[in-house]
């Protein structure tokens, strides 16, 4: 009973969570069935839903895309830390089958938790990175036979140039490096908007 109780409240913060990263339909649910007791008790727990509206509830590892599972784990990540002493989250490439609309919402909900927690994050997305406070572009490269991976601060010309890469790959121009500048001011604007509210 109390295991069901607590799958209601946290089926409500999921949800809550998923819409603020853009899954305006999904709908969440925790399942539950019996089996033999043993030393977890007497519940098989499995997680539903349905990411389109007429679709029945079933397993997300049956039937999330890779960017529904990223903001899945995501939501996962935040409700289960909340409240907990937790320093860092630490999220590799949780852009994965994200893009548009949807990347954007998953670089301000990453912000928004690193209100309260260290958040490094490992991201190819322009709309993620330029909402981050510090950057490291880290390289991979071969010398002397041996491959040696680099992590660099970047600077702010350096964040730049960076997101401009991201923005148009090794061709930078005038226009990428407008945009990438244009998309760090509209990420310093959103920061400020949230960091006033109450």
């Amino acid at each position: 009973d109390a295991r069901k109780a607590a799958a209601k409240a946290l089926e409500e913060r999921i949800l809550r969570e998923l819409r603020e990263l853009d899954m305006n339909k999904v709908r969440f649910s925790i399942d539950f069935t019996e089996h033999e007791p043993d030393a977890t008790g007497i519940d098989t727990v499995r997680f539903l839903m349905s990411a389109n509206a007429g679709e029945d509830l079933k397993p997300i590892h049956k039937i999330a895309s890779g960017g529904e599972l990223a903001r899945i784990m995501l939501a996962l990540k935040n409700v289960l830390t909340a409240g907990e002493d937790v320093g860092m989250l630490i999220f590799d490439e949780i852009d994965t089958g994200v893009s548009g609309v949807a990347a954007q919402r998953v670089g301000e909900k990453l912000f928004q938790v690193s209100l309260g927690k260290q958040v490094m994050c490992v991201t190819h997305l322009p709309q993620i990175a330029a909402m981050a406070d510090s950057h490291y572009v880290i390289k991979k490269e071969e010398r002397s036979g041996r491959t040696y991976t680099d992590v660099l601060p970047l600077d702010k010309e350096g964040r730049l140039r960076e997101l401009a890469r991201l923005h148009g790959g090794d061709n930078i121009t005038e226009l990428t490096l407008a945009s990438a500048a244009e998309q760090i001011e509209n990420a310093a604007k959103f920061k400020e908007t949230v960091k006033k509210r109450p």
